[in-house]
């Protein structure tokens, strides 16, 4: 399962949206992130490890 997270505030996130899919995760990710040029990040629920974060509708690498 993993979880779509909006950061509302520095260090602080608010969990939105859970998808079986990580692929699925993402892409509401971004599309969400696009819409209101903020940060999302998606959360793998099983091993809480962070698999990508969205900022502005733009993957971060890293």
């Amino acid at each position: 399962m993993y979880c779509v997270s909006k950061e509302e505030t520095p260090n602080h996130w608010v969990k939105q949206s859970y998808f079986h899919n990580e692929f699925k995760a993402w892409l509401c990710a971004r599309k969400k992130s696009r819409a209101e040029m903020c940060t999302y990040k998606v959360v793998d629920e099983a091993t809480n490890e962070v698999t990508s974060i969205v900022r502005h509708g733009k993957g971060l690498v890293g």
